[in-house]
């Protein structure tokens, strides 16, 4: 099952030769044809600053449950915090009866301005910032700034992949919605029970165009989905980043890579004191993109529809463009 899971090493992709690159660029294409994700190994990130904006982040949830919902989003397509139960993932793939996921999150976002107040309000809207925590901004700042450098270059990895224009993908990416997710996973001792079927996070896809994934090993932990294997636990090296693609990339190569399925377990009984601290950069694109299937022998033939990225990601939502107006 680990083989399922490739792991790319940025220096070594960087200075590979022809012959390389293309065996490292056949093995990726495998991987996100049959699961869509890999690891990411080398991506300069310091793990000083990941390992900061996770203990900050986790002395957010500490905060008094009144001071939090201070912070509290306010729609949909939001930033701030999003407290126990209040997601539920199965909603918005209909599945009605699910029940609510196990998990806080704190979500931040990038602030672009076009000039536009009712677009910039719809796609890039205001982050909350806890007062209780001064320096958490200046760390999510810092951290974000290399999680685009990260999605970027990822892209131009993606392009050659495809034997695409390396800019094909970034080109449509300069003022790119993301959101940045702190996730606290509480233990089974905090959260006391679970329901049947109840997960920290329930069976999904993401949105957009990749994810950027640093999480912690955990026997509730991350699990991911594919034809072959069905659902398996993918391999843990510490320092990578898991890079997960969404329903925009499965879309944009019409079909031929696929938008990882995924979920993360319930607190297990086993270890019952478990708590998990995930960081999750969900990258899409620019709002106002227009996203058009690749034609064939780059995309995958699927016969997709072309979608306005934006609009895609409000829509799966449950933001009505006539309602945001």
């Amino acid at each position: 099952m680990a083989n399922a899971i490739p792991v790319l090493d940025l220096p070594a992709w960087r200075s590979a030769d022809a012959a390389e690159r293309a065996r490292i660029a056949a093995e990726l294409d495998t991987a996100l044809r049959e699961t869509g994700m890999f690891l990411l190994r080398g991506h300069d990130v310091p793990a000083e600053l990941t390992n900061r904006i996770r203990t900050e982040g986790r002395a957010f949830f500490d905060l008094p449950a009144d001071q939090k919902k201070k912070y509290s989003v306010r729609r949909p397509y939001d930033n701030g915090y999003r407290g126990l139960g209040e997601l539920v993932v199965g909603d918005v793939y209909g599945e009605e009866s699910a029940p609510a996921d196990l998990h806080e999150a704190y979500h931040t976002g990038p602030q672009h301005r076009t000039g536009d107040p009712k677009f910039d309000s719809l796609y890039y809207p205001d982050n909350r910032w806890p007062a209780e925590l001064p320096s958490l901004q200046a760390t999510n700042t810092a951290y974000t700034d290399h999680m685009v450098r990260v999605a970027h270059e990822m892209l131009e990895v993606f392009a050659e992949v495809l034997g695409i224009p390396d800019e094909f993908f970034t080109a449509q990416a300069g003022r790119a919605t993301w959101t940045q997710n702190v996730n606290w996973y509480p233990s089974l001792n905090a959260v006391g029970s679970v329901a049947e079927g109840q997960m920290r996070v329930g069976p999904h896809s993401d949105f957009g165009t990749l994810s950027l994934l640093d999480r912690q090993e955990g026997v509730g932990g991350l699990e991911v989905f594919n034809d072959r294997d069905g659902w398996f636990a993918p391999p843990f090296e510490d320092g990578t980043l898991a890079v997960i693609l969404g329903d925009l990339m499965n879309l944009w190569t019409d079909g031929r890579w696929r938008a990882l399925r995924h979920r993360v377990l319930a607190p297990a009984s086993s270890v019952p004191e478990e708590e998990l601290v995930s960081l999750v950069f969900f990258f899409e694109a620019d709002p106002d993109a227009q996203v058009n299937p690749l034609a064939a022998p780059a995309g995958g033939g699927a016969g997709m529809s072309p979608v306005i990225a934006g609009e895609s990601i409000l829509e799966k939502v449950g933001i009505s463009l006539t309602l945001a107006e």
